[in-house]
C-alpha cells in the first residue's frame, strides 16, 4: 500500500511542482490542497482521519497545521537569507517596507541583523506580527494607513489582502533546495515509519498468537492493543476495547488491575477465574505505559501439573513442606520460623546440624515455600560422587571433554536447576579444585562446562548443608574461606533430637502411622516413653524413625508390647553407649554380663567427669547413695585384681 501524503499551502507553485515530481518518481499517493488558516486546519484534520501518513506545508499555514494534528507535519524551511534576499528586491519598488510575521512560526528570524545589512531603520522596515486572521487584517489595514509602499510575507493570503488595498507586494520564496529538502525529510520519515510499522506488525502478530492474554495501554491509560487471547477471556471483540480508558472497561476486575500497582492478582472475569499480572513499560527511565497479562487459572494449573509430572519423572522435585516437620518444641518452632523467613529471599543458605536431624527436609520445605516453587529442585550428595565425576556432574561437559563422554555432551545439575534450587548436601566434602569453580558460580551466576568454552548464565538458588564443622575445616585449610562466607549468607542450625526431647512422643506417633501401625499408637507405656526421652539418640530423628519402623513391623506378631519395647530399647544401647556430656563422645564397653558392662560404663564416666559424683549420679538417673555403692564395688574389684596380679608376680 503506497504512502499517502497531503500537501497544503497557500498559492506556491514550486511546492506543487515538487509534489508532482514525488508522485512520478516514488509512486506515492499525494494530494495537493491550496488553502490557509482555518480552512487549512480543517483539511489537515480530514486528511488525518482518512489515514494520511504525513503533511507538507509552509509558513504560517504549516505552523497552524502542526498544532492541530498528531501526524507528522514537515515545513518547507524559510531562512533569514530568504527574507534578506526578498527585502533586497522589495527596496527596488518602494522605500517603506513592511514585513508580516506569524507569531507562532517555528523559525528564528534576526530582523535586527537584517536591518543592519540592508541599512534600513525601523521606519524603513516595519515588522508586523499577527496571531490569527483577524489580527492579520487589522495589521494590513494599519500598514496601508501609514502609506507603506511594499508588503513582504511568506504566504499568498497576506499578499492578497494587501493587493486588495492597493499596496505593492513581494512573496518570500524558499529556495528549491529547501523545498526538496522538505520532501526528502518526508521520505526519510516515511521510511522510518515503514520500519516501525513492520516491527509493530510483527509484534502484533506475535501477541495475537500467544495463549496468554495481553492488554497494552499507553501513558495516558488508553488501551492501544488487545490480543486475541485477552479478547476471548474478556468475551469481547478486541477492536471494541482499543482506544478506551481503564474506567470504560466493563470487567471490574480488569479495571482494578489496570488502576492498581504492578504485581499479580487472582479474580473473576465472567465465568472464569483469572490470574492477572500488571507490569510497566519503560523507555530508559521514562514510564511510557503498562501491560496486563491474563491467564485462565485452570489452564495454569493444568500446565503446572504437567511441569511437575515432568520434574517428578526426572526426580527434580521437592517432596517435603513445612507441614512435614513434626514438633512443637520451642527450639524446632524457632528453626521453622527462621526457615520460612529465608524462603522469601533468594540468598544462599547454609544448613548445619548432625546427621539425621532433617537438613534435607528443611531444604525441600524452603524451596516449596519460595517463589521458585514451580521450578526444579535438584538435590546432590557431594560425598557420594567420586572427585573425578563431581565437577562434570555439577557443571556438565561438552562433547569430547574426556574419554567416554556422551555424544553432544551433557548438561550439569546446575543446568537442570535453572530457575529453581540446587541442594548441595555434604558440601564440606567437595574437593578444593571443585570448590574454586563453585565459588565462581556463586559470585558470577554463570557456569562453564567441562571441556567447553561457552559461558552459560544460570538462575539458581543454592542451599548447602553439612554435618561437619566448616569453620574448623577452614582453619585446617580443608575448605576455602571465601567459599564458606559465600555459602554462609543465611544460616540455619537444625537442632539434634536430644535438644527437643519433648517432641519424641509426637514424632513416634507420626512415624508409627507412617509405617502402618494404625491402632495402639498411644499405648506405649510411660516408663518406656521416659526412657526414649532420656536416650541420647546419636542418629537423631533418623534413628528414632528406624526404631518406630522396627516396632511397627515386630508388633504385628508380638502380643507382649512391654517385652518388645524392652528388647528394642536394649538394642539401642547394645555395644555403644553415648555419654551425655557436652563433648558428645562414644564410650565403648566390652561385652559381658549386664552388671559387668554397667560397672565399665560407670568407671569410664567417672574418669570423664573427673570424680564429680553429683553430675555423674544425675546423668545416670540414680541417687548419690546408689552411686556410692556402685563405686565401692568398683574399688573392691580393683583391689581384688591388684592382689591377683601380685600373687602371679610371686
Amino acid at each position: 500500500m503506497p504512502y499517502k501524503i497531503a500537501v497544503i499551502y497557500s498559492a506556491y507553485p514550486e511546492i506543487s511542482e515538487a509534489a508532482h515530481e514525488l508522485i512520478k518518481q516514488k509512486g506515492y499517493h499525494v494530494e495537493v490542497q491550496v488553502c490557509v488558516f482555518d480552512e487549512a486546519v480543517r483539511m489537515a484534520r480530514k486528511y488525518e482521519a482518512d489515514g494520511f501518513d504525513l503533511i507538507i506545508s509552509r509558513g504560517a499555514t504549516g505552523t497552524l497545521i502542526q498544532r492541530a494534528v498528531s501526524i507528522p507535519v514537515i515545513l518547507v524551511e524559510i531562512t533569514n537569507f530568504d527574507i534578506l534576499r526578498t527585502l533586497y528586491r522589495a527596496r527596488r519598488i518602494g522605500d517603506k517596507l513592511s514585513y508580516f510575521h506569524y507569531v507562532h512560526s517555528k523559525g528564528y528570524y534576526d530582523f535586527k541583523a537584517i536591518r543592519q545589512i540592508l541599512a534600513l531603520n525601523e521606519e524603513a522596515l516595519t515588522i508586523y506580527q499577527y496571531r490569527n486572521e483577524k489580527e492579520l487584517k487589522e495589521k494590513v489595514a494599519e500598514a496601508c494607513a501609514k502609506k507603506e509602499d511594499v508588503v513582504v510575507a511568506t504566504g499568498a493570503f497576506v499578499l492578497d489582502m494587501a493587493r486588495a488595498l492597493g499596496m505593492k507586494t513581494v512573496m518570500v520564496h524558499s529556495t528549491r533546495e529547501a523545498i526538496y529538502n522538505a520532501f526528502k525529510q518526508a521520505e526519510d520519515i516515511l521510511q522510518v515509519r515503514n520500519r516501525n510499522r513492520d516491527v509493530s506488525d510483527h509484534l502484533t502478530s506475535v501477541l495475537d498468537h500467544l495463549n496468554t492474554g495481553v492488554v497494552i495501554f499507553n501513558g495516558e491509560g488508553v488501551i492501544t492493543h488487545v490480543n486475541a487471547s485477552a479478547a476471548r477471556v474478556l468475551g469481547v471483540d478486541a477492536g471494541a476495547l482499543q482506544g478506551k480508558k481503564a474506567e470504560e472497561i466493563q470487567a471490574p476486575f480488569l479495571r482494578d488491575v489496570m488502576a492498581g500497582s504492578s504485581g499479580s492478582r487472582v479474580g473473576v472475569i465472567g465465568r472464569h477465574q483469572v490470574v492477572a499480572a500488571k507490569f510497566y513499560l519503560t523507555s530508559g527511565t521514562r514510564r511510557i505505559g503498562a501491560a496486563v497479562t491474563l491467564e485462565n487459572r485452570k489452564k495454569i494449573q493444568v500446565l503446572e501439573d504437567k511441569i511437575r509430572k515432568e520434574f517428578y519423572a526426572k526426580g527434580l522435585v521437592a517432596r517435603y513442606t513445612f507441614n512435614d516437620i513434626v514438633g512443637r518444641s520451642q527450639v524446632i518452632q524457632g528453626c521453622i520460623s527462621r526457615a520460612k523467613s529465608y524462603s522469601r529471599s533468594d540468598s544462599t543458605i547454609l544448613i548445619t546440624g548432625e546427621s539425621g536431624t532433617g537438613k534435607e527436609v528443611f531444604a525441600n520445605s524452603i524451596h516449596n515455600a519460595s517463589l521458585r516453587a514451580r521450578g526444579p529442585f535438584v538435590a546432590v550428595n557431594c560425598a557420594t560422587l567420586p572427585e573425578s565425576l563431581l565437577e562434570s556432574e555439577l557443571f556438565g561437559y561438552d562433547e569430547g571433554a574426556f574419554t567416554g563422554a556422551r555424544k553432544g555432551g551433557k548438561p550439569g545439575l546446575f543446568d537442570l536447576a535453572h530457575s529453581g534450587t540446587i541442594f548441595l548436601d555434604e558440601v564440606s566434602e567437595i574437593p578444593p579444585s571443585t570448590q574454586a569453580r563453585l565459588l565462581r558460580v556463586l559470585q558470577e551466576k554463570v557456569i562453564r562446562r567441562v571441556g567447553g568454552e561457552r559461558i552459560i548464565p544460570v538462575d539458581v538458588r543454592v542451599i548447602a548443608a553439612t554435618n561437619a564443622d566448616l569453620p574448623q575445616k577452614v582453619k585446617a585449610g580443608q575448605f576455602r574461606k571465601d567459599l564458606y562466607f559465600r555459602l554462609n549468607v543465611l544460616n540455619l542450625r537444625v537442632p539434634p533430637l536430644r535438644d527437643r526431647q519433648e517432641d519424641i512422643p509426637e514424632l513416634m506417633d507420626y512415624f508409627l502411622k507412617k509405617h502402618g501401625l494404625k491402632e495402639g499408637i498411644l499405648d506405649i507405656p510411660d516408663i518406656f516413653m521416659s526412657r526414649l526421652k532420656k536416650y541420647h539418640w546419636p542418629g537423631n530423628v533418623r534413628e528414632l524413625e528406624n526404631f518406630a519402623e522396627k516396632f511397627s513391623i515386630l508388633s504385628r506378631d508380638e502380643t507382649d508390647v512391654f517385652y518388645l519395647l524392652d528388647q528394642l530399647y536394649q538394642d539401642l544401647q547394645h555395644f555403644e553407649i553415648r555419654a551425655g556430656d557436652p563433648a558428645g563422645g562414644i564410650l565403648a564397653v566390652t561385652p559381658g554380663t549386664l552388671k559387668e558392662m554397667e560397672l565399665q560404663l560407670i568407671e569410664k564416666l567417672r574418669q570423664r567427669f573427673a570424680g564429680d559424683k553429683s553430675t555423674l549420679a544425675q546423668m545416670l538417673g540414680i541417687s548419690r547413695s546408689n552411686l556410692w555403692s556402685k563405686l565401692k564395688e568398683l574399688e573392691r574389684q580393683g583391689d581384688a585384681g591388684t592382689k591377683k596380679a601380685g600373687r602371679r608376680r610371686k
